[in-house]
């Protein structure tokens, strides 16, 4: 989530990793008035263990992580008013949203799949001409192919938002799958960014590299 419609701000507070990975996803439906105060979202989002922090605890000691999966803070995550508050932004009147997080064995990276009412009949094509004319001059957030959906690993280490869509006819809802390495887009990469945009300089300096695959 770029400054770009205040470049002169003096403080800038940068979004957290789960509002990112979210609202990137949201964003052209609710911007574009194909999802509005009717469009009862669901938000199901995993986090590598580094989303946690470098503080010791329980919950991410090897022994207890490794080849397991689990969902916390259930229906009470610190980032729901946060992803409320700007969704509201674009549809006032919209309903309280659903968001629910998960602990996933893995060092770094976001995943949130999403599930939107839209208010009318729609397709993929139309879908993925939306978001590639929304992002047209993001250079961080990738579209990708119908029928492809992006993997966390396709981010990693990088500044990239890869986001796929699906509009499903007989439950007249569209899937996002939003990922973002939590480290960089979610968090210091994302700072830069808006570092870069404040100071005149080039968005994408020091930010141009490859994810680190596989």
């Amino acid at each position: 989530m770029e400054c770009r419609s205040n470049k002169k701000a003096a403080i800038i507070a940068n979004p957290g990793c789960y509002p990112t990975a979210s609202l990137l996803g949201l964003a052209p439906l609710f911007t574009e008035g194909l999802a509005g105060a009717a469009a009862d979202v669901i938000i199901d989002a995993k986090s590598g263990v580094s989303g946690a922090g470098k503080s010791l605890s329980a919950v991410t000691h090897y022994s207890e992580m490794n080849e397991n999966f689990k969902i916390y803070k259930v229906n009470q995550h610190q980032h729901i008013p946060e992803i409320e508050q700007q969704l509201g932004r674009w549809s006032s009147g919209l309903q309280p949203i659903t968001f629910n997080t998960h602990l996933v064995p893995m060092t770094r990276g976001i995943m949130a799949t999403m599930y939107i009412k839209v208010n009318r009949e729609t397709s993929n094509v139309e879908l993925k001409d939306l978001y590639e004319t929304v992002y047209e001059n993001h250079p961080f957030v990738r579209v990708q192919p119908l029928d492809r959906f992006p993997s966390t690993k396709q981010v990693y280490g990088s500044n990239f938002c890869d986001i796929g869509i699906d509009y499903d006819e007989r439950t007249g809802k569209v899937t996002v799958v939003s990922v973002i390495d939590n480290l960089v887009k979610g968090a210091a990469g994302q700072a830069i960014q808006n570092a870069n945009i404040v100071m005149g300089l080039e968005e994408t300096a020091g930010l141009w590299n490859s994810p680190i695959y596989p």
